[in-house]
C-alpha cells in the first residue's frame, strides 16, 4: 500500500506541477497539512481535494477583505479544483491510521482574476511588511504603557501561539521603552486620542506603526486605532469583547481583533479593482540591446500587468504600453522596486533600466 500510494504521489507531481514553484505571496499557498485514511483511489482524491479546499480558505483570507472573503467560504469544489494551476506533494507521513500529506498549492493567476470578477470582488495586492505596535491599556483612569500592560507584555507571545493568517504577512516589534515617551503620554493621558504619534520616539524613522489605546468606557471594553501603513493614515474605534470572570480571555480576545482590524486596514489600502484596468504608455531609453528583455522578464513577473505591447521601436527608444491593475502610484512603486528608474515630465513616462 505504502509502495504504491509514493507511485501515486510521483505521478501526481509529474502531470499536475507545470513550472517550478516559487514563492509568489499572493497566488501561491505553502506547507499545506491534510490527513485521511487512504483505502483506495477515492479516498486519495478526496484528500487532495482537502488540500485544495483549505488552501482556498488561506487563499482568501489573506488577500480578501473578512466579508468578502466569508462569502466564499462554501465555493464548490470542482470551481475550487478549476482555480488550482498546479500542487506538489512535499511529504508523505504515514502513521497507525492515517496518512499525513504536506502540500505547496499555486493558484492560476488568471483564472482567480476571472472568478473574482464575476463575484464583484477587488483583492489586496498583499506584500510583507513591518509594523512597529505600541499598546496603551487604560483602566480606571490608570495608564498602563510599558509596565503592568498585558497586551506590551503578550503581544510578540500571542503572535507565536495563535497562528493566525493574518499575521503571517505582518511582522509586529514592539515599541522599545524609553523615558521620553511614558512623560509625553502621561502628560497627554487626559486626551490620548489626539496626541501627536510622530512625537513619539519610538516612531522615529518608523515607516509603518500602530498605535493602540484600549480602554473601559462605563459598561464597554473599546481600542482607538491609529495607525500609518506605506504612508497611509488610518485612524479607527472598534468593540471589544467582555468577559468579566475571565480577564486572561478578555485581553487575549481584544489582541486577536486589533491584529484583525490592523490586517483589515492594510488589505483596505491595497485593494485592486479587476474590473477597471487602465493604460499607461513608457518611454524606455535604450542603453543596452537587451533592455526590452530586461523590461519583460520585469512585467512577466509583476501580477499588477496584465498585458503588454510594443508601439513603437528604435535603436535608441522603446514605446510600451502596459495594461495594468490598481492605482498609478502602486505601479510606480512596484516598478522602482524592481529598479526601472523612472523620470515622468509632462505626465509622459520615461524609464530605463539597470
Amino acid at each position: 500500500m505504502n509502495k504504491f500510494f509514493y507511485i501515486f504521489c510521483i505521478i501526481v507531481f509529474l502531470f499536475k506541477t507545470q513550472t517550478v514553484f516559487s514563492n509568489n505571496l499572493i497566488y501561491d499557498v505553502n506547507n499545506i497539512e491534510v490527513s485521511g485514511i487512504i483505502n483506495n483511489n477515492l479516498d486519495k482524491k478526496k484528500l487532495i481535494q482537502s488540500a485544495f479546499q483549505k488552501s482556498f480558505i488561506i487563499f482568501v483570507n489573506k488577500t480578501l477583505l473578512k466579508k468578502d472573503a466569508l462569502n466564499l467560504y462554501k465555493t464548490k469544489m470542482s470551481t475550487i479544483e478549476d482555480l488550482v494551476f498546479a500542487y506538489q506533494i512535499l511529504k508523505v507521513k504515514k502513521n497507525k491510521i492515517e496518512t499525513v500529506l504536506t502540500v505547496n498549492i499555486k493558484f492560476d493567476q488568471k483564472k482567480i482574476s476571472n472568478f473574482l470578477s464575476q463575484n464583484g470582488l477587488s483583492y489586496a495586492d498583499v506584500t510583507n511588511i513591518s509594523l512597529t505596535v505600541l499598546p496603551i491599556l487604560i483602566k480606571d483612569k490608570d495608564v498602563f504603557i510599558f509596565t503592568d500592560n498585558f497586551f506590551y507584555s503578550h503581544w510578540i507571545k500571542l503572535q507565536e501561539e495563535v497562528k493566525n493568517i493574518n499575521d503571517i504577512l505582518i511582522s509586529y516589534n514592539l515599541a522599545l521603552e524609553n523615558i521620553e515617551d511614558l512623560q509625553y503620554i502621561n502628560l497627554n493621558k487626559d486626551n490620548l486620542e489626539l496626541i501627536d504619534e510622530k512625537k513619539l520616539t519610538s516612531f522615529y524613522d518608523v515607516e509603518n506603526y500602530a498605535l493602540l489605546l484600549i480602554y473601559f468606557t462605563g459598561s464597554e471594553f473599546k481600542a482607538y486605532i491609529k495607525t500609518s501603513i506605506e504612508k497611509k493614515k488610518i485612524n479607527k474605534s472598534i468593540n471589544l469583547k467582555i468577559y468579566p470572570d475571565n480577564q486572561t480571555r478578555m485581553y487575549k480576545e481584544a489582541m486577536l481583533a486589533l491584529k484583525e482590524e490592523i490586517s483589515q486596514i492594510w488589505k483596505s489600502q491595497n485593494l485592486i479593482d479587476i474590473n477597471t484596468p487602465s493604460f499607461l504608455d513608457l518611454f524606455l531609453d535604450v542603453k543596452q540591446v537587451n533592455d526590452y528583455l530586461k523590461l519583460r522578464s520585469i512585467f512577466d513577473s509583476m501580477d499588477l500587468i496584465e498585458d503588454y505591447s510594443v508601439l513603437k521601436m528604435t535603436k535608441d527608444q522603446t514605446k510600451v504600453r502596459i495594461k495594468y491593475k490598481g492605482k498609478i502610484i502602486k505601479l510606480k512603486n512596484k516598478l522602482l522596486k524592481k529598479k526601472i528608474n523612472i523620470k515622468i515630465v509632462n505626465d509622459i513616462w520615461r524609464i530605463t533600466v539597470n
